[in-house]
């Protein structure tokens, strides 16, 4: 649907008219003006309001001295970089659980001695009681002031990773994906709607212990010992890892999710885990503020990265980690409290570069994606961000201290998860401001996905997933389970045609009554109908086939259209 703006016209009027007009006008705006309702006070509190201004300053701010490269070989950091102008200038290490905006004086600070510099320091050093590894922290320029050092140059993280091995990538041979695929008598679904690449939950908190339990695995890292559930990781990740990436050649990419202290079942854990400002939420972004949080975060992230990263595949292979969960409403996937968007954004960041470190580390090829919900420049609820303004962020700190190879996991539902008729959103407009990204105007995402400024060091095109995206069916009706049906091959039909999208991994596999809607390619997974296949699994399955465009002929009136020429060019 075009959207054409109406514009104001004004009719030839006389002098004294437009005088009258004018006086009008000023009057009701002083009547408005004593009547007006004061704005609520800010949700933020005045710390973290300073905070985010400080940050954006940081991330906007033209410095003139600059870190060139960082980069990690086995035993070593590599830095080196340019300062220039007067007095003693010095080179910090700022690590995960610093914020670089609030620092007084430059931490762990080397001295420099020539404007154009080049410093070789030990990877790996003894630190707060743990065995720290420098690829985790970021670097600076300060320069002595009278009572502090002051911040001169942007901080920049690991531009190279020295990896332990080196994996071939996971070929995504066509679009169709499956969302948060699960051990099942169905398994056989991944080969008959020829799957390429999945997701799968991975809850740190399910499996992860400080003491040793009976069948556990030990994992050191900095020097001390986490323990790992065994059987858990077998039976709800291994089995399935194995079914789609040994069996099936699929790329499956890990959600990377923690519960807050109160839902752990070692409750000590979660307490370290928990970020300390988590008021709620299904789950809390991590705590990276102390060492002890850092590390045991680390631990988790370098276990899964060494269990799943192998030549051998002996238990599964994770290619891509998605970082949480629409973190556009991190008060309730990623919760840390209240807190201005920049300061939101920061946290995560440090968790993304924190995954993509270690994990680079085994497999080279791996990326990093940012989960968001269907919104774009609309909240999608109270307490939210919008996905715009949080991916312009990711944009910036990629400029401002180095770019790493992320992507966007994006969920693109209907703008009202219960319709199906996606092809009807109101507010999914073919225009970069739109308020939402539905099925409807995918193109958006493809249009910025595909844009210069917005790819990989300039020049190499981000990944696209969409990672949680499906429509509805309102109930077990003929009617509405057409409705469910047409709007697959809708949402199929502009992936397929849009460049930029690599694939979706359809939401659901099987309906769950939990989400309040029935989202399933399958009914519910229960006894009452033993997952059984709607209409919408057919169209999934006779998608990108020979038989698609005959098959799907029955949708066009469904829609409303005379044929599948659907593609809007803005």
């Amino acid at each position: 649907m075009k959207v054409s703006r109406r514009q104001p016209v004004v009719a030839g009027c006389d002098f004294i008219k437009c005088v009258v007009v004018i006086i009008c006008l000023l009057l009701l705006s002083c009547s408005e003006e004593g009547n007006r309702v004061e704005e609520p006070p800010s949700a933020f509190n005045e710390e973290d309001i300073q905070h985010g201004e400080n940050l954006n300053f940081y991330l906007y701010n033209d410095y003139a001295c600059s870190i060139q490269s960082v980069s990690i070989t086995e035993s070593s950091v590599r830095i080196s970089g340019e300062y220039v102008g007067e007095g003693n200038f010095f080179l910090g290490e700022i690590t995960p659980y610093m914020d670089v905006v609030k620092l007084k004086e430059s931490p762990y600070k080397v001295r420099l001695l020539n404007s154009l510099f080049q410093i070789e320091l030990e990877r790996f050093v003894e630190r707060e009681g743990f065995l720290y590894d420098r690829l985790l922290s970021k670097w600076a320029i300060f320069k002595e002031g009278v009572d502090s050092d002051y911040l001169v140059s942007h901080a920049h993280h690991a531009d190279e990773t020295f990896a332990t091995q080196h994996l071939s990538p996971f070929k995504i041979t066509s679009k169709k994906g499956m969302g948060g695929i699960i051990p099942n008598q169905y398994i056989s679904d991944l080969t008959s709607l020829n799957i390429s690449s999945a997701t799968i939950n991975v809850c740190i908190t399910h499996f992860m212990h400080l003491t040793p339990r009976t069948g556990d695995i030990k994992h050191t890292y900095g020097g001390k010992s986490y323990y790992m559930d065994e059987n858990y990781l077998r039976n709800s990740i291994d089995r399935v890892l194995l079914a789609a990436t040994k069996e099936r050649n699929i790329s499956v990419a890990a959600i990377i999710l923690l519960e807050p202290a109160s839902k752990c079942t070692d409750t000590e854990l979660g307490k370290i885990l928990q970020h300390p400002d988590n008021d709620g939420g299904t789950y809390t972004m991590p705590n990276m503020t102390t060492p002890e949080a850092l590390n045991c975060y680390a631990a988790a992230l370098d276990f899964l990265a060494k269990r799943y990263c192998t030549i051998d595949n002996r238990y599964g292979r994770i290619s891509h980690w998605i970082m949480h969960n629409e973190v556009d409403g991190g008060r309730d996937w990623a919760n840390m409290g209240m807190k201005p968007v920049t300061v939101f954004t920061d946290t995560y960041v440090k968790s993304m570069r924190m995954c993509y470190n270690i994990v680079r580390q085994y497999d080279s090829c791996a990326e990093v994606f940012a989960s968001f919900s269907h919104s774009w420049t609309e909240r999608s609820n109270p307490g939210w961000y919008t996905c715009k303004e949080m991916i312009d962020l990711l944009n910036a700190y990629s400029r401002a201290e180095g770019d790493f190879q992320w992507g966007l996991a994006y969920h693109s539902y209907a703008q009202d998860l219960t319709n199906p008729c996606t092809w009807n959103d109101p507010n999914a407009t073919y225009s970069m401001g739109s308020q939402f990204v539905t099925f409807k105007n995918l193109e958006v995402l493809n249009k910025w996905i595909l844009a210069g400024e917005n790819r990989y060091k300039g020049f190499i095109k981000r990944s696209l997933w969409l990672s949680e995206a499906g429509v509805n069916s309102r109930d077990y009706s003929d009617e509405e389970l057409l409705k469910q049906a047409a709007g697959v091959a809708y949402a199929w039909k502009k992936i397929n045609a849009l460049e930029g999208i690599d694939g979706i991994q359809w939401h659901n596999w099987f309906d769950n009554e939990v989400e309040g809607a029935c989202l399933g390619l399958r009914k519910s997974l229960d006894t009452t109908y033993d997952g059984e296949a709607k209409p919408a699994w057919y169209v999934y399955q006779k998608a990108g086939t020979e038989q698609e465009n005959e098959y799907f002929e029955q949708f066009l009136p469904v829609i409303g259209i005379s044929d599948w020429d659907i593609i809007e060019n803005f």
